[in-house]
């Protein structure tokens, strides 16, 4: 039987693990993921003002020079809104555009050979499908590097790649990563990865702010109408090929609301959809298992 071992520190307001298959390679496959995410972070990054999207976003019309991680980055996000009807689309930027699907805002982005252009009036924000894309590429890197399988969780995103050990990897997809004020787990489901792939778990139960009429603002705008996600759905977990296509799903499905569990059916998205009134419902094959070992705390 494989032995693991796991390593978890700060990032982008959540917590990064990176856990491996063989205890010796940990060190090579954090040193790994830690290049992926710096690289991804120095293009995309919507909190640094020297990075590749902020000079696009600068642009205001005008096209910009921008690196193959930005680029890459930018068609993986075009495609989301493409997939998704623009459900998930990086065009929304904050709720500060209200170009949805109807005027596909997304479509008039433009990207050449080292050039991406946005036009003036519209701002890229690439949110968890940025991020969804680093795990991806970290855990492939990794594994790579380490020889070994990796399975790497970037704030609420997991991707794991290579051989995956006998008794699997144990995740808990939760409402929120932060333990209860008496060191609790949040509420939530503990199941077991066995094949390389992703899980996205997408909530409007962390990073939400109080607006001035008293009511909560959530993270996750719907691009429909320029405003935060008011529900039915609280949190939304997509088990898929990729981390990016696990996270683009779960983001459409809190932003569609209403019929989001026969939409992941349909598409055979084994899914955990938790109600507002805390009640769940599984679809497409989602496992009913509880791991026994402590895991990776998931959420959006």
């Amino acid at each position: 039987m494989m032995t693991t071992a796991q390593v978890s520190y700060a990032l982008w307001g959540g917590t990064a693990t990176v856990a491996v298959t063989d205890p010796d390679r940990l060190a090579i496959a954090r040193a790994a993921v830690d290049e992926v995410v710096e690289t991804v972070d120095a293009a995309c990054s919507g909190y640094r003002d020297d990075s590749d999207l902020a000079r696009v976003n600068a642009g205001a019309g005008s096209g910009v020079r921008v690196g193959a991680t930005f680029l890459e980055v930018l068609q993986v996000a075009l495609h989301a809104a493409d997939l998704t009807g623009g459900l998930v689309d990086p065009t929304a930027a904050g709720g500060r555009s209200t170009a949805g699907p109807r005027n596909r805002g997304w479509s008039a982005v433009r990207a050449g050979p080292g050039t991406a252009y946005v036009p003036a009036g519209l701002r890229l924000d690439f949110g968890a499908v940025g991020k969804a894309f680093a795990a991806d590429r970290a855990a492939a890197s990794a594994s790579a590097a380490a020889g070994c399988g990796v399975l790497v969780a970037l704030a609420g995103d997991i991707a794991v790649a290579g051989p995956v050990p006998v008794a699997g990897w144990p995740v808990r997809v939760c409402d929120d990563h932060r333990l209860g004020p008496r060191g609790q787990l949040p509420p939530g489901q503990d199941v077991t990865l066995r094949a390389p792939g992703g899980l996205a778990t997408s909530s409007l139960a962390v990073r939400t702010r109080r607006l001035a009429d008293g009511r909560t603002a959530t993270h996750i705008v719907d691009p429909r109408t320029g405003m935060p996600v008011r529900g039915p759905w609280r949190t939304v977990s997509v088990s898929a090929g990729t981390c990016v296509d696990a996270n683009t799903a779960s983001t459409a499905a809190l932003v569609r609301g209403h019929g989001a569990g026969g939409w992941l059916a349909a598409h055979g998205l084994p899914s955990r959809l938790v109600h507002g009134e805390g009640w769940v419902h599984t679809v497409a094959g989602w496992p009913d298992d509880h791991s026994e070992r402590p895991g990776v705390r998931v959420a959006g």
